[in-house]
């Protein structure tokens, strides 16, 4: 039997104590990767027995269906192993779905989740026509393709809900033992190759083996340095979610609207080095500004915790 933890000054948001969880619960972090890795590739398996991405040169039907099902993946293998493994008391709390209050702070970080994409976005561009990278040539339809983007980031945030609730609400936090960075590293590192279902068929990068997987892990590594900076600010996973769908939603819009038909390139986009020197810089000055630490919930500064609201320890 575990005894209580009285917590005197602060209690993280992140739904554990203000240190979190005092270990690592390795059996629960690799049935979670078991799980979101496996049903990733048997959701997009149809596409590989269909003749891939664009078969005959036209879009496969099922990419867009079936790559918003595979988004949810990391949150179905979230809820299974938190639900029936770690067993927190405070199971929404501990993935960083509640407490929504202060409504100011969380609805301000999700806004600043939604327009620091567009900034890596718009700097990556501009940072690669100085170089000499790329070549601007904004078209007719730039006007169009910029005022659909705030939209195409909601909607897309919806999808990407389904990775934040796994990524940061479930494996950040139950790394967190391991240090900051080091949870912050390595699980936005596990978060690459789970794209390879897609990414082995040439999503992204247009390459079919472990090159494009490498690459993607890569992105998905420095990405994961800024989402996890607004799950560790807030303890919520909702303003990472926005981020998360600002990025998706954006990155090829920007492209298109100032690149020509047909010299669309990755090199200015978060998948590209341009867009990681980018995100890089971003994240540095978030180092050095001292904001990389959990976030620790000053309404409930004098309330006490059991073991309980922890992981549960065998």
């Amino acid at each position: 039997m575990s005894t209580p933890i009285i917590q005197t000054d602060s209690v993280a948001t992140a739904g554990v104590g203000s240190s979190g969880p005092r270990r690592v619960r390795w059996a629960a972090v690799l049935l979670f990767v078991v799980i979101a890795y496996g049903l990733a590739w048997a959701i997009a398996s149809p596409l590989w027995f269909s003749g891939g991405l664009a078969p005959g040169g036209k879009i496969n039907p099922l990419l867009f269906p079936l790559g918003v099902a595979v988004m949810a993946t990391p949150a179905i293998a979230a809820l299974i192993v938190t639900r029936f493994v770690l067993k927190p008391t405070r199971m929404a709390r501990y993935l960083g779905l509640v407490p929504l209050p202060p409504w100011r702070r969380t609805l301000g970080y999700s806004a600043l989740g939604l327009v620091i994409p567009w900034v890596i976005g718009i700097a990556a561009l501009l940072v690669a026509s100085a170089t000499g990278v790329v070549t601007l040539h904004p078209g007719p339809d730039t006007a169009g393709i910029l005022l659909s983007i705030p939209v195409a980031s909601v909607l897309t945030a919806i999808a990407a809900f389904g990775e934040e609730l796994g990524w940061r609400g479930f494996l950040l936090p139950t790394l967190r033992p391991l240090g900051t960075w080091p949870a912050l590293l390595i699980s936005g590192a596990i978060w690459g190759p789970w794209h390879a279902p897609l990414i082995l068929l040439g999503y992204n990068y247009g390459l079919y083996d472990i090159r494009g997987v490498i690459l993607m892990t890569i992105t998905t590594t420095i990405a994961g340095l800024l989402f996890g900076w607004f799950r560790m600010r807030t303890g919520l996973v909702y303003p990472s979610s926005f981020a998360h769908g600002s990025l998706n939603g954006s990155a090829g819009s920007f492209v298109a609207a100032f690149l020509p038909a047909g010299a669309a390139s990755i090199v200015p986009t978060s998948l590209g080095w341009v867009g990681w020197l980018v995100t890089a810089i971003l994240i540095a000055g978030l180092v050095l500004g001292r904001t990389y630490h959990w976030a620790t919930d000053r309404r409930r500064s004098t309330a006490a915790l059991t073991a309980t609201d922890e992981p549960a320890v065998s």
